[in-house]
Formats: structure tokens, C-alpha cells, sequence
């Protein structure tokens, strides 16, 4: 995997923290409320690439 640098002002940066914070929000209640395991684990892969993508933008992550 290729790693890549990304200049941000302040501002983008907490805008990007927004939006991936919603994003995780709605994958949550989306993994709670499916049934289907297959998909359930999508929505699961995507809530840790969300809680990454966070982690590198220096935010921490409540628990569900």
C-alpha cells in the first residue's frame, strides 16, 4: 500500500473530522440494525477504517 501525504488547512481538517464522525455515527446504527452477516461485516470493515482515518487526524474514538 502507498502511503500518501495530504495538506490541510484547520478548517478542512475539522470539517473532515465532522464529516467522518457522522459517517461512523451512521455506520454504528446501520451494523446494529442489519441482519445479514456478509453485509454486517462491510459496515463493521468500514467503522474501522473510519476509526483509522480519525486516529490519524489525532482524534480519539468512544466505544460503542
Amino acid at each position: 500500500m502507498t502511503d500518501l501525504e495530504l495538506n490541510l488547512t484547520t478548517a478542512e481538517r475539522d470539517c473532515l473530522v465532522e464529516v467522518l464522525g457522522r459517517a461512523l455515527k451512521e455506520a454504528r446504527v446501520e451494523e446494529h440494525r442489519t441482519r445479514a452477516p456478509e453485509y454486517r461485516e462491510r459496515v463493521s470493515q468500514r467503522e474501522d477504517l473510519i476509526t483509522s482515518l480519525l486516529g490519524k487526524l489525532g482524534q480519539t474514538v468512544n466505544a460503542a
